[in-house]
C-alpha cells in the first residue's frame, strides 16, 4: 500500500498537466489537493514501547520520503534514497538523536526550506541545557535561562566544548535546508543540546556542555552546565519570541523586562498582530502570522489597520514582517496588494529577517510588486530565497517523536514558472513578480541594540523621514 501510494504520487507528477485556468471550481479544488497536497502513506506506524522494534517501524515507513518530495533533483533525490535505504538498515540499532539527525539529514538534501524535520524535535525528547540563545548579527548570546543561571543572562557564547560558534553552524548546516541563515535559526536549539551534538561528533557528553564566553559585565567566563531531561510534554517557546521578556509566572527568567521603555516591535509578546503609532505621524502594523489569532481574526485586524491609514493618513507607515513564519498567504494578498494605494503615496517600510518565511515571504514580495519604490525593505535578508518548493505534507514517525514535511509545489517570485505539473497553481490567481528582496536599508538586529532597548531597523526608517522632510538645502 505504502509503495503504491508513492508510485501514484510520482505519476502524478509526471502525467500530462491539466489546465488549471479551464476548470470549474470543484475541479480545480480537487485536482489542487490531488497534486499538491497529498497525504503521506497509509497506515502510518503504531507507537511501539520497545525503543529498537519503534526505531524500525518508522524507518522502514520513511523509505518513500523522497519520492513524495518534489524539491529534490535527481542526484540529490538518489542520494536520500541511499540515506533513507541505510537508515532502514541501522535501525534498532541507533539512540534517539542519531536517529532524528540521519532523519534531518535526509530532508535537508532537497536545500529546501520547507522540506524539514519538525523543530520539536531539537527541543523535546532529548537533554537541553536550561538556557535558551538567539543568534544575533553580533554574536550568540543567552536571553532566557532557569533562575538558578541568571547570572549568564546576556551572556555572549564564544565556545561550546571548544568549538567556536563558526564552525558549530558550519558543522550542522547538514541537518537543515535553504539559506545558510535559515539553516542557522532552524538549528539553533541543537547548540543546546549536548545528546544531539554528541551524536553529531560535535561534544563529548550527552548530558552537558561546556560554554566560554564573556559575561554582560564583560568579564571572561567558563562553566560546564548540565542539561534537563526533556520528555515529548517538555515546555517549549517559538524560537523567534525568545527575543520578548518573559511572562508573569514562566519557568525561566529573561534579561529583558517588560516595561514601557520597550520598543514597539517587543511590546505585545501574548499578541500576533499588532496596530501603534509611531513618531513623526508614523504607523506601526505587526503581522507575525498570516492567519487568524487568538486575539483576533486576520481578516478583522487588516480591516481595521487600513481604516486606521484611511484615517489618520500616516506620514509613513511600519509593516514587520520579521518574527512572521508564514500560514496561508491568501489571507493577506489583497491587503498587501492595495496597501500602497490605501498609504496614498506615503512611504511604506516592511522589516524583514531570516525569520520572514513561506507565506510571509509572499506577502512581501506582493507588496513589493505592487508599490514598487514606495516599498523599502529594511533589516535582513528574508529567509528563502525566491524560488522554493512548498506546499505537500508531513510523515508522523510515533517513535521517534517526529514530524518530516515534504515539498510539493513549486514557488518562482522572480520569474516565470511555466510547468503547471510543478508550479503551485494558486500563484496564478495570487500573482507576484519581483527581482529581489534585498534590504534597501540594511538594518540587523545587534545584541549591543537589543540590551540597549532600541530597534535598529526602526532608528534606520526614523533617520531617513528625518532627512525626508529636511531635505538638503542647495546653495
Amino acid at each position: 500500500m505504502r509503495w503504491m501510494l508513492a508510485l501514484l504520487v510520482a505519476a502524478c507528477a509526471s502525467a500530462e498537466p491539466l489546465d488549471p485556468s479551464t476548470m470549474d471550481a470543484a475541479t480545480f479544488d480537487r485536482e489542487l489537493a490531488a497534486r499538491f497536497q497529498y497525504g503521506p502513506p497509509e497506515p502510518a506506524p503504531q507507537e511501539i514501547a520497545d525503543q529498537s522494534a519503534g526505531q524500525i517501524a518508522d524507518a522502514t515507513y520513511l523509505q518513500p520520503f523522497a519520492e513524495f518530495d518534489r524539491a529534490y533533483s535527481p542526484a540529490t533525490r538518489a542520494q536520500a534514497q541511499g540515506l533513507l535505504a541505510a537508515l532502514q538498515r541501522d535501525a534498532g540499532t541507533l539512540s534517539h538523536e542519531q536517529f532524528v539527525l540521519r532523519v534531518a539529514e535526509i530532508a535537508a538534501l532537497a536545500n529546501n526550506g520547507h522540506t524539514s524535520i519538525g523543530e520539536n524535535a531539537f527541543k523535546k525528547n532529548t537533554p537541553r541545557l536550561p538556557l535558551r540563545t538567539y543568534q544575533f548579527a553580533d554574536g550568540l548570546y543567552i536571553v532566557w535561562a532557569a533562575p538558578a543561571f541568571a547570572d549568564l543572562l546576556g551572556a555572549r557564547i564564544d565556545t561550546i566544548d571548544g568549538r567556536s560558534i563558526s564552525e558549530l553552524h558550519r558543522a550542522t548546516r547538514r541537518y537543515a535546508g535553504g539559506t545558510d541563515a535559515h539553516r542557522q535559526r532552524m538549528l539553533g536549539a541543537m547548540l543546546e543540546s549536548p545528546a544531539l551534538l554528541q551524536a553529531a561528533g560535535l561534544a563529548a557528553s550527552p548530558d552537558a556542555l561546556t560554554l566560554r564566553g564573556v559575561l554582560l559585565s564583560g568579564a571572561p567566563y567558563e562553566r560546564r552546565i548540565d542539561a534537563q531531561q526533556r520528555d515529548r510534554a517538555a515546555w517549549v517557546s517559538s524560537s523567534q519570541r525568545l527575543l520578548f521578556p518573559v511572562w508573569e509566572g514562566a519557568p525561566m527568567a529573561s534579561l529583558l523586562q517588560n516595561s514601557d521603555a520597550l520598543p514597539v516591535y517587543l511590546r505585545h509578546s501574548s499578541n500576533l498582530f499588532s496596530l501603534e503609532s509611531l513618531p513623526e505621524s508614523g504607523l506601526y502594523i505587526g503581522l507575525a502570522h498570516n492567519g487568524d489569532a487568538d486575539e483576533s481574526p486576520i481578516a478583522t485586524f487588516l480591516d481595521s489597520a487600513a481604516s486606521r491609514i484611511r484615517a489618520e493618513r500616516p506620514a509613513y507607515i511600519v509593516l514587520d514582517m520579521r518574527m512572521n513564519g508564514g500560514g496561508d498567504y491568501t489571507t493577506t494578498y489583497a491587503f498587501a496588494r492595495a496597501l500602497p494605494q490605501t498609504a496614498n503615496g506615503a512611504p511604506i517600510y516592511v522589516f524583514t529577517s531570516s525569520w520572514t518565511f513561506s507565506a510571509a515571504i509572499t506577502t512581501v514580495a506582493a507588496l513589493k510588486d505592487a508599490g514598487g519604490e514606495q516599498v523599502v525593505i529594511v533589516g535582513e535578508e528574508v529567509g528563502d530565497r525566491l524560488d522554493f518548493w512548498a506546499e505537500g505534507g508531513s510523515f508522523d514517525l510515533p517513535n521517534a517523536f517526529v514530524q518530516l514535511h515534504y515539498a510539493a509545489g513549486r514557488h518562482v517570485y522572480d520569474g516565470p514558472c511555466t510547468d503547471p505539473a510543478t508550479c503551485f497553481w494558486l500563484n496564478e490567481r495570487y500573482p507576484v513578480r519581483v527581482r529581489s528582496l534585498e534590504p534597501d536599508i540594511r538594518a540587523p538586529l545587534t545584541f549591543a541594540a537589543y540590551r540597549a532597548l532600541r530597534d535598529p531597523a526602526l532608528d534606520a526608517v526614523l533617520a531617513r523621514e528625518a532627512r525626508r522632510r529636511s531635505p538638503a538645502r542647495t546653495p
